[in-house]
């Protein structure tokens, strides 16, 4: 412990008036990208991507839009059942299986959405 200040009057000051000598470093703590949390992220933006899709065709009355609706509900639906079964106890405890099976969903799911995109 410090020695209390004593100020010009002869009185030491209360500890709770006492200033502040130390000096209070800050520093910017910067995430780790781990390869579930790039993963995850992925995914997360794939999905973003087919649900706004989704939304764009809900009012679309061209033919062959029932069927691109159908196709884009059911790949969500797999993604549902991957995350479902394979994400149980968050993203750092996929294993390779899962993240394999992921892998191929967003493969698969990215051909999907860039050939609705060349018919839309």
């Amino acid at each position: 412990m410090t020695d209390p200040i004593i100020p010009s009057d002869g009185q030491p000051e209360p500890e709770a008036e006492r200033p502040i000598t130390s000096t209070i470093q800050t520093s910017l703590v910067v995430p780790q990208v781990t390869s579930e949390s790039a993963l995850q992220l992925r995914v997360m933006a794939r999905r973003g991507e087919l649900v706004a899709k989704l939304i764009d065709l809900k009012t679309d009355v061209r033919g062959g839009v029932a069927e691109t609706r159908g196709k884009l509900k059911a790949k969500l639906s797999e993604l549902a059942h991957i995350m479902k079964w394979g994400v149980v106890d968050g993203w750092a405890s996929v294993g390779d299986p899962v993240t394999l099976k992921l892998e191929e969903w967003l493969t698969e799911s990215a051909r999907q959405l860039a050939f609705k995109h060349e018919r839309s």
